[in-house]
C-alpha cells in the first residue's frame, strides 16, 4: 500500500491516487451517459459545452425512483430512523430509574429527528444517494446538517485497506480566489487579481483513534484548516453502493445492468431514425405521365387537378416487420430494467387478471435483493450520520462511552419487520378462511396489536393498547350500565301507571 501522506504532499498524491481511479472514473462515466449524464460530466465538461441526450429516459426514471425510495427508507419522515440502546448490564444495575433514563434518551431522539428535519440535509442525501446508484461511490463531508456537502466521483480519491476501512482520501475544489480570506491569499501566495481559478487539496486521513485532515494550496498548507476528530465522530463518509472486497471503490446499481442499457439505448436510436424517415411522406409521379408534378405540389387539400391517379406512388419502406423485431426486444429490455429499479410498473406482468398479492409478492422479492444495499449503508452512512449530527447539534449532552449506543432501526432492519409483518397477515387469513370466524377467538387480541405495531414501526406500541385491567374495568362498567338501564325500566313503568289518571 502506498506510504502516507507528509506535509506539502497534496498534489503529488492525487496525481498517483488519480491514475488507480482512471479505470472505475471510466466506467462511472459510462454509466452516467446513459441516466443522468449531469451526475459525472464528461471529462473536459464545462459550464457551457452541452452535454449527451439518452435516446431512453427508463435509466433516468430508475436512477430517481431508486434513490427516492432509499431516502424515505433511510431518513424517514417524522420518524426516527435509530434508537439509543442502553447496555444491557447497564440496564439491570440501573433497576427502577431505567425508564426515567430511557425517557431521557427518546428524548434525545426526537431532539436530533427534529434537527434533521428543519436542516436542508435531505435534498443533499437524495444527491448522495443518486450518485451511489449511479457511480457507485460518493464522498459526504458533513461538519453541521446546515453545511453539508457531496463530491462526486471526479473530486475525490480513496485508499481503503484490505477490510473496506477508509484509510486516506484526498478531494481536489477549484475556486476563485475571491472567495478565500486575504490570510490564506498571503500564506498561501495566490494571487487575488487573477482570474485563473484556484487548486483547493483536502487531504483525509483515518486511523484506528481518529479522523485527521488538512488542506494545501500550491504545495502550502492553508491556516488554520488542520482539525482532528475521535473516531466515529468525524465530518467526512466516503460511501460505496455495493462493496468489492479488496477495491478501494464501490460498483453502482447501473454497472451492474449497463449492458441492458447500452442494448436498450441502441434499440432506441434506431427505432426513432426508423420512424423519422417511416413519417417522411415523398410523393413520386411516373415520367412521361400525363399528371403534372407541378399541380400535386401546388394542390391545397380539396383542389380538383387533372391527371391519372396510377402515375402517382408514395414511397414506402418494407421494413415494418424488421421494425416489430427492434420494438419487441426494447420492450423486453425496459421490463427487465424497471424490475432491476423497482419501478412498479415493471412489477406487474401484462395480463387480465392479476391479484394484489401477486404485485405485493413480486415487490417484497425485489426490494429484498437491495438488503445488502441496507447493510452497507447502515454502516457506512447511517450509524457515522447519526454519531456526526448527536455530536455537532447544540443541546446535547455527550453520552457515556461504551454505555448507550445509537442502533439503526430502518433500512435492512425495517425490511426484517415487514417479513414478519406479511406473515402474520398471512397466517390471521389463513386461520379465517379456515375456520371462519369463530377461528379468531383462538388468538390473543393485545398480542396482535403489539406485532402489528411493530411492523408498521409505530413507536411507543404499549400506550396506545388498553391494557387487561382497563379493558376489565371496562367491561365491568358497562355492566353495571347495564344491569341499571335494566332496572330502571319497571321502575319507570311503575311510576308511569301510579302518576296516570284513573
Amino acid at each position: 500500500m502506498d506510504t502516507m501522506p507528509t506535509r506539502a504532499a497534496a498534489k503529488e498524491r492525487w496525481s498517483k491516487m488519480s491514475g488507480r481511479r482512471s479505470g472505475t472514473l471510466e466506467r462511472a462515466r459510462d454509466c452516467a451517459a446513459l441516466t443522468i449524464p449531469g451526475l459525472l460530466p464528461p471529462q473536459g465538461h464545462s459550464d457551457t459545452a452541452s452535454l449527451p441526450t439518452p435516446y431512453q429516459s427508463i435509466g433516468a426514471r430508475g436512477v430517481n425512483n431508486l434513490a427516492s425510495k432509499l431516502l424515505l427508507a433511510l431518513l424517514p419522515p417524522g420518524t426516527a430512523f435509530f434508537r439509543l440502546a442502553i447496555n444491557e448490564q447497564v440496564a439491570a444495575d440501573l433497576g427502577a430509574g431505567l425508564a426515567q433514563v430511557e425517557e431521557a434518551l427518546a428524548q434525545i431522539e426526537r431532539q436530533v429527528t427534529h434537527g434533521i428535519e428543519a436542516s436542508p440535509i435531505r435534498p443533499l442525501v437524495f444527491e448522495t444517494l443518486s450518485h451511489l446508484v449511479v457511480t457507485g461511490n460518493a464522498l459526504m463531508h458533513v461538519p453541521s446538517p446546515d453545511e453539508a456537502r457531496v463530491f462526486r466521483l471526479d473530486q475525490f480519491c480513496i485508499l481503503r485497506d484490505a477490510s473496506g476501512n477508509p484509510v486516506e482520501a484526498v478531494v481536489l475544489e477549484s475556486v476563485h480566489p475571491s472567495t478565500l480570506d486575504e490570510a490564506v491569499l498571503s500564506a498561501c501566495k495566490v494571487n487575488h487579481k487573477s482570474d485563473d481559478r484556484v487548486d483547493i487539496y483536502t487531504i483525509v486521513t483515518w486511523t484506528r483513534g481518529a479522523e485527521e485532515y488538512w488542506q494545501e494550496i500550491n504545495d502550502v498548507e492553508v491556516p488554520g484548516s488542520r482539525g482532528r476528530r475521535p473516531a466515529g465522530k468525524g465530518e467526512w463518509m466516503p460511501l460505496r453502493w455495493r462493496a468489492v472486497p479488496g477495491q478501494d471503490y464501490g460498483r453502482g446499481q447501473v454497472e451492474e445492468y449497463l449492458g441492458d442499457l447500452r442494448s436498450l439505448e441502441y434499440l432506441n436510436e434506431a427505432i426513432v431514425q426508423f420512424s423519422t424517415a417511416a413519417a417522411k411522406i415523398v410523393c413520386m409521379v411516373r415520367p412521361n405521365a400525363t399528371t403534372d408534378a407541378g399541380d400535386i405540389v401546388n394542390a391545397e387539400s380539396g383542389d380538383v387537378v387533372t391527371g391519372n391517379p396510377e402515375d402517382v406512388a408514395f414511397l414506402q419502406m418494407e421494413k415494418y416487420a424488421d421494425f416489430q423485431v427492434a420494438n419487441s426486444v426494447a420492450e423486453r429490455l425496459e421490463t427487465r430494467l424497471a424490475h432491476a429499479f423497482l419501478l412498479r410498473s415493471g412489477v406487474t406482468r401484462n395480463a387480465e387478471r392479476v391479484t394484489a398479492e401477486e404485485i405485493r409478492m413480486m415487490a417484497q422479492e425485489l426490494e429484498d435483493v437491495l438488503g445488502g444495499v441496507y447493510t452497507v449503508l447502515s454502516q457506512e452512512f447511517q450509524l457515522p450520520f447519526v454519531r456526526r449530527l448527536m455530536a455537532s447539534m447544540k443541546g446535547i449532552p455527550a453520552l457515556p462511552k461504551d454505555t448507550v449506543d445509537p442502533v439503526i432501526i430502518t433500512g435492512f432492519e425495517a425490511l426484517g419487520r415487514n417479513h414478519s409483518l406479511n406473515k402474520l397477515r398471512a397466517f390471521i387469513a389463513d386461520l379465517a378462511n379456515s375456520l371462519g370466524p369463530q377461528g379468531l377467538s383462538y388468538l390473543n387480541p393485545q398480542e396482535i396489536l403489539l406485532r402489528l405495531g411493530t411492523g408498521y414501526g409505530i413507536e411507543d406500541v404499549q400506550s396506545l393498547i388498553k391494557s387487561p385491567e382497563q379493558l376489565q374495568a371496562e367491561q365491568q362498567q358497562a355492566m353495571m350500565s347495564n344491569v341499571v338501564d335494566k332496572a330502571a325500566g319497571p321502575v319507570a313503568g311503575a311510576m308511569a301507571k301510579q302518576g296516570s289518571p284513573q
